[in-house]
């Protein structure tokens, strides 16, 4: 980060030193350690460009699933950076903030997010959301003010440019030699690698067709084209239908500002050689419903979540679009569980940024999009050298692509697309604010040496990264506990549980997790202690989660259970009450499940309410047709009310149902749907037939 206030103008202005920073990035691919000792190693940033560059290669190494450790490396990676910046400056006796329309902006939907925090009904995984947030706005910063000379910012588009190249030789090699469907790379998710390759493929084009001819040579041409090639084949064997979308419209976008009306046949020339030219995106667009049951669920999904947004116009809370999911649950038909689905994230970030931080929320982020797109203008319009225009074209291009993909996908839940969009758009936002194009206003803020401060900074930063690792370290032991579970090894499972539930006890699923593991030492032991024990897990894990419908169906099964054991008629009455109640919020949180109507149903036929159990059987029966126990329950009941019925045909349902999927290989929900017991309603058809 910059030194002083007047930092930036005493650089070379990267704008007037094309040829000078042309020679350098040559002497760069040709390995020159002079280059790399007077460009990169001697700046006072280089602390910070080290980091920068470790993030890059790093974060497309992050596999799915098991992420905790990786994101934490990337958190700590950027605190620390941030804290050894900080004591660098209180050295110097005062920090100088550069303030830009844009710096602004970041600082505005960081502090909004924060705010949200107070109304989600989560707090614990807001917060998570948060801690990666702050830390990307530290990383823009990073790469914003700390990137301090020409050389610096042409190592990282080579960095960027040999991960991508990399990726995409092994992710051709998973798809021609290993046998794979889709190309991935590194990456867990075929789509991301795409659009983690198409970015490559534009900064690599974008140089190439903005940068004069006399600045690029024949090597440079050769390893640029090379890239373009290897980047374009590796997202094709990938087979991404959106990342097509946004790398056509990204092409477009550079191939009409380089051409200018003539980009049309260029265009056309292009898509009519992807669509003759067989080819593996070509045989997934063409196939698509052959092999995807979900692949036109997307509109609706995008349907629903922008009604969330009008209907939550404040949003719901950063992080919360998943655990406020289950009351839009989409049917897919002919599944055995018809609405097993539900939406967990919206496949469009925009709207998903506007279901979880509101209208707010969006113009914000939308008005950062605005200005950065501004300042690419700017830069465009008042460049003194057009050797530099190749390389604001390529950043704009790579970040533009993973923009557009945004529209289409979860993009902005993979870190490496991440770190790669504020890569690109950072070193956008240097160049404008180096070349004068954009306003900067300096604060200074005194900040001298003391001890008492720089312990201050320390500890700060300890308490955030103990905040950082207390939820990596208490997935790991939760981790553990649900290794001796499988093991039936159900006394460690617990201890091992309770130690998750103490390192981070914000986590709802920790103490479901010991819930859950009570119950199952009642049923090995019969002691009722253990019922106490869920009953006091499963109410915390309410209480922490108030959107998820599971935890307080669990609290009512669990209400039911104490009611069976012994006590007073006043004691049982009232944890009866209270497994109702349960259930009848476990309905209104997650109102497509239909168990909380099942076992709702059973408590008002238990106290006579036939009336309100066949209303609540029915209901269920609409939104799940193959929940048998329901079915079967809902024609004995109806059969002895004397409700009208041909409840002969209902049992012949219910048996073709069976009969159906017999044999079928069938997962744990898909057999609780199966299981059910026709004997009572077949001896109630057998009474009514003999009445």
């Amino acid at each position: 980060m910059p030194d002083h206030p007047g930092h930036i103008s005493t650089f070379p202005d990267s704008m007037s030193v094309g040829p000078v920073r042309a020679r350098a990035f040559v002497s760069l691919l040709s390995g020159s350690s002079h280059w790399f000792t007077r460009e990169i190693a001697a700046s006072p940033g280089i602390a910070l460009f080290m980091t920068i560059g470790w993030l890059v290669l790093f974060s497309p190494l992050i596999d799915g699933g098991t992420t905790h450790l990786p994101v934490l490396l990337i958190r700590l990676a950027i605190l620390v950076s941030a804290a050894v910046w900080l004591v660098g400056r209180a050295r110097e006796g005062s920090l100088f903030i550069p303030q830009t329309p844009l710096a602004v902006l970041v600082a505005l939907f960081c502090g909004w997010s924060i705010l949200s925090m107070t109304w989600s009904p989560y707090k614990n995984a807001s917060v998570q959301w948060i801690l990666s947030l702050v830390s990307y706005a530290l990383l823009f910063a990073m790469v914003a003010h700390g990137i301090q000379l020409p050389g610096q910012r042409w190592a990282l588009v080579l960095l960027v440019i040999s991960v991508g190249v990399s990726e995409g030789i092994w992710g051709i090699g998973q798809y021609l030699l290993l046998g794979e469907p889709r190309a991935r790379g590194t990456f867990f998710n075929p789509n991301f690698f795409a659009a983690y390759e198409a970015a490559v493929f534009l900064l690599s084009l974008g140089v190439l067709l903005f940068s004069p001819r006399e600045t690029l040579s024949t090597f440079r041409k050769s390893c640029l084209c090379g890239a373009a090639a290897v980047s374009l084949g590796a997202f094709v064997t990938a087979q991404s239908r959106g990342a097509a979308f946004a790398l056509i419209a990204a092409v477009s976008v550079l191939t009409f500002c380089r051409y200018g009306k003539k980009a049309s046949a260029i265009l056309v020339v292009c898509l009519l050689a992807g669509v003759i030219i067989p080819n593996p995106l070509q045989h997934r667009i063409v196939h698509v419903p052959s092999h995807d049951a979900y692949a036109y669920t997307r509109v609706e999904i995008w349907k629903n979540s922008f009604e969330r947004l009008l209907k939550h116009p404040l949003g719901i809370g950063i992080g919360m679009y998943k655990q406020g999911s289950f009351q839009d649950r989409f049917p897919i038909e002919g599944n055995i569980v018809r609405y097993a689905k539900r939406p967990e994230s919206a496949h469009n970030e925009y709207l998903q940024i506007g279901v979880e931080l509101g209208l707010v929320g969006v113009v914000v982020f939308v008005a950062g999009l605005w200005m950065w797109s501004r300042e690419v203008q700017q830069l465009w319009r008042a460049s003194g050298d057009r050797a530099n225009r190749g390389l604001v074209m390529g950043l704009t291009g790579s970040a533009l692509v993973v923009l557009l993909h945004a529209a289409v996908d979860s993009t902005f839940h993979e870190p490496a697309l991440v770190i790669l969009l504020i890569l690109m758009a950072g070193l956008t936002h240097n160049l404008a604010m180096q070349s004068g194009s954009t306003a900067v206003v300096w604060r200074r803020i005194a900040f001298g040496y003391h001890p008492l401060r720089v312990a201050a900074v320390v500890v700060g930063t300890m308490l955030i990264a103990a905040v950082c690792l207390q939820s990596a370290v208490g997935w790991y032991a939760h981790e553990e506990a649900k290794r001796h579970a499988a093991q039936q090894h159900l006394k460690q499972a617990m201890s091992w549980y309770v130690r998750a539930a103490a390192i981070d006890p914000g986590t709802a699923g920790y103490h479901d997790s010991i819930a859950r593991t009570a119950l199952e030492l009642f049923d090995e032991t019969g002691t009722s202690d253990w019922l106490l024990r869920a009953a006091e897990e499963e109410a915390m894990a309410r209480s922490l989660n108030q959107a998820d419908g599971r935890f307080a169906f669990r609290v009512g099964t669990i209400y039911r259970l104490l009611a069976l054991q012994p006590g007073t008629k006043a004691q049982r009455d009232e944890l009866v009450e209270n497994a109702s109640r349960a259930f009848a919020d476990a309905i209104r949180l997650d109102p497509f499940s239909p168990a909380g109507y099942y076992e709702l149903a059973q408590l008002h036929l238990n106290q006579g309410r036939t009336d309100a159990a066949i209303a609540l059987l029915t209901t269920a029966k609409e939104y799940e047709p193959n929940f048998l126990p329901g079915r079967a329950l809902l024609a004995e009941v109806s059969l002895k009310a004397g409700k009208a019925g041909d409840y002969r045909r209902e049992y012949a349902a219910i048996k073709a149902v069976q009969s159906r999927y017999a044999g079928s290989e069938l997962n744990e929900t898909e057999r609780r749907f199966m299981d059910v017991d026709l004997y009572p309603l077949g001896r109630a058809l057998a009474t009514e037939r003999a009445s």
